[in-house]
């Protein structure tokens, strides 16, 4: 029971320094530039009678889905004192911050990082997808097949690059300016390099380098955009190229999709995968979501589906789709059944419900079920952005 706490917003900076105190015991280091996301976003404390107990950081931004860019947020560093726990304060702090997001912010969606799986399933989110790191040999490197040039691109030419290729996969944030020197901050040491082909950057890479004994480096990287395959092992390449000393070239955690370029680009697969956590994805507003993201223009129809809350309440809806847009209303005969988990992580691309439906996750004729799939348009979920 919760009874005896309160909710709400830090009240000052000495609340806030008291919730970073208790983020410090639970992740052993501070969060990234704290006053940054607390000046874009709610810093959140539960406060009981022994002051403040636990809170977290809940920041908004746009995310794509289905090529469009869908009202969302992001929570993070989430923490609840050790003697204060078992009671329930990680949900209502969670719920806190998201009912911010939605009724301030007007986020229908929300993401989060998080091991807690079960805990956050419980709290109506499920998980998309989950995020590795990679480390690769320099020397394992196909050769490219020519016509790219290796530049200095501007911090401009990224960010146009980038907005275009992030609408073509399910998760990436459309990083407002704040988040990109944010970024630039808590990575100061961050170099970018891009390659050119025909006048036009074409992929570029943000990276910073690892010390290695007893000598050399490792080419640690924060970021990769490319558009193609073509472009992949040309953007490698230039990594690999600055030094004679580089002895591995590490991809950090999300910054390649599941679907990574580098099973199709090694001359010998001898890939180091470290897997991370997921990114998980909680639905703030069905109607809302489901009507901002973009769907298959090539599907037209109606299936009927029944939403299950994690409280157990069946919520039926009608969806009428056209023109790579959706339509919702309350109502129908909730044909298609699931989760309003499963609901999220098919969503953002992560989970079929074909396979959810074999799982046990969503219930439903195979041809309706088939179709919702359809709608999906084939955009791959990934969240290249961590925080």
């Amino acid at each position: 029971m919760t009874v005896g706490f309160e909710f709400r917003s830090a009240a000052d900076d000495q609340e806030f320094a008291a919730y970073l105190s208790r983020a410090r015991e639970a992740f052993g280091k501070d969060p990234y530039e704290p006053g940054t996301l607390r000046g874009h976003g709610l810093a959140s404390v539960a406060v009981g009678r022994a002051g403040v107990v636990g809170g977290g950081l809940a920041f908004p931004f746009e995310q794509y889905f289905g090529g469009r860019a869908v009202p969302s947020g992001g929570l993070a560093w989430l923490t609840v004192a050790p003697e204060a726990r078992g009671v329930g304060l990680g949900g209502r702090i969670t719920e806190f911050e998201l009912g911010w997001l939605r009724d301030e912010c007007g986020a229908v969606v929300a993401s989060a990082w998080t091991p807690a799986v079960g805990m956050y399933r419980a709290w109506g989110w499920e998980a998309a997808t989950v995020a590795s790191s990679y480390g690769l040999n320099p020397r394992e490197l196909a050769r490219p097949t020519g016509g790219h040039t290796v530049t200095q691109p501007t911090a401009e030419e990224c960010s146009a690059l980038r907005d275009t290729l992030a609408a073509e996969a399910n998760g990436p944030v459309n990083r407002p300016g704040w988040w990109i020197d944010w970024k630039r901050r808590v990575t100061p040491d961050a170099c970018t390099l891009g390659v050119v082909r025909g006048g036009d950057l074409v992929g570029y890479a943000s990276f910073t380098h690892d010390q290695v004994q007893p000598w050399g480096f490792d080419i640690v990287v924060h970021d990769f955009w490319y558009d193609g395959l073509d472009t992949a092992p040309a953007l490698i390449e230039a990594l690999a190229g600055r030094s004679p000393q580089v002895r591995q070239i590490r991809f950090r955690r999300s910054v390649l999709p599941r679907s990574a370029p580098l099973q199709w680009s090694l001359l010998q697969y001898a890939v180091e995968e470290q897997g991370w956590y997921p990114w998980m994805l909680r639905i703030l507003d069905v109607k809302g979501a489901l009507e901002a993201r973009g769907w298959a223009a090539s599907m037209q129809g109606r299936v009927d589906v029944e939403v299950v809350e994690p409280s157990g309440t069946a919520r039926p809806y009608r969806l009428s789709f056209a023109d790579g847009h959706l339509r919702v209303e309350p109502g129908g005969a909730g044909h298609v059944r699931l989760p309003a988990t499963t609901l999220a992580a098919w969503y953002a691309g992560g989970l079929p419900l074909r396979r959810a439906r074999a799982l046990g996750m969503a219930t439903g004729s195979p041809d309706e079920v088939g179709r919702l799939d359809s709608l999906l348009g084939g955009f791959e979920a990934w969240l290249p952005e961590t925080f």
